[in-house]
């Protein structure tokens, strides 16, 4: 995938192509926003365009030798680092090798790249690591930091890094992108763009974990007062929280519909006709009273309370 392929993302590219056209790719970069919007994909990109070798105007051109080489994972001079396991940290050993590695001259690149994918994950030891390295960088070396918090990045190594900002996409350009480039049917595209917080990304992964079948179930429930029937035991924190997201989408079109507002702004855009038959029933502050009651549910699974009482106690206010 080249530059073209990254949807929404055209001040970020526009960005740093043009400090490649003016000679000033800095030695650090931030690239800061939300997960699956295409952070990784650019800082492939950029690798590439900085080491494109093909005489075309528009770099990368896709079809020289580093640029091969780096779409496939195979340049010895393009690195990224990564925590070794899902929901665990990038470590001190993990940075100790960046170090180790920037050190030594490229290979064959004009300039190596390192690429910490969930830098904001990075222990406060291998933060202050890098940091050192940072305050005296390589020439012929670029790091790039993706992360989703910047807060979470040390201000020291802000102020030393050139921050990239990539924004969520809209719904329409989410649902766009999984119909033309994935072939996914007009409808579901709607639902899981509505769900998606702009991220193509969390909207293909969605796709496949089964994500609107796990909505019809949920939303089953919740129609026909079955909600004690659901299992919630063998879900993930991470799952439990998806299903949160549903029902709080669900309460919210209620809400949207009983306010007068118009049903193209539902997210669950297919079941339009329930939601505005239930909004005839509802009252305003049983809904206030169960949406914050989801909100609240957020919190209890984020202080590792227990899941199984947090969503007893979400079910009787539904």
């Amino acid at each position: 995938m080249s530059f073209k392929d990254i949807k929404g993302q055209d001040s970020a590219i526009s960005f740093l192509l043009s400090s490649l056209a003016n000679n000033k790719v800095a030695q650090s970069y931030i690239f800061a926003g939300s997960g699956g919007v295409g952070k990784m994909l650019t800082a492939m990109n950029f690798a590439k365009a900085v080491n494109c070798q093909g005489d075309v105007k528009d770099k990368p051109c896709d079809a020289c030798i580093p640029c091969k080489k780096i779409s496939s994972s195979n340049h010895p001079d393009v690195s990224v680092v990564k925590a070794h396991k899902e929901g665990s940290s990038v470590g001190i050993d993990d940075i100790r090798e960046l170090i180790r590695s920037i050190s030594l001259k490229p290979y064959e690149a004009r300039k190596k790249f390192y690429i910490i994918d969930d830098a904001d994950s990075m222990t406060q030891e291998a933060s202050n690591a890098l940091l050192k390295t940072l305050e005296e960088p390589v020439s012929d070396s670029v790091v790039i930091m993706i992360v989703q918090n910047i807060n979470f990045i040390l201000p020291t190594i802000r102020s030393r890094s050139q921050t990239v900002k990539f924004l969520p996409l809209g719904i329409d350009e989410v649902k766009d992108f999984l119909v033309k480039a994935h072939g996914v049917d007009e409808l579901q595209a709607r639902l899981l763009s509505s769900f998606s917080s702009g991220s193509p990304g969390k909207a293909l992964k969605d796709k496949d974990a089964d994500f609107l079948e796990k909505r019809q179930r949920i939303l089953g429930a919740i129609i026909n007062k079955t909600f004690f029937d659901l299992e919630f035991e063998k879900a993930s924190r991470t799952e439990l929280k998806n299903y949160l997201d549903i029902i709080l989408a669900w309460y919210r079109d209620v809400f949207v519909a009983k306010a007068g507002g118009v049903a193209e702004s539902f997210f669950n855009i297919d079941k339009k006709d329930i939601i505005m038959t239930e909004a005839k029933k509802a009252d305003f502050n049983k809904l206030e009273d169960t949406i914050r009651q989801v909100l609240s549910t957020y919190s209890f699974l984020d202080t590792n309370a227990n899941p199984k009482l947090a969503f007893a106690v979400l079910g009787f206010k539904i």
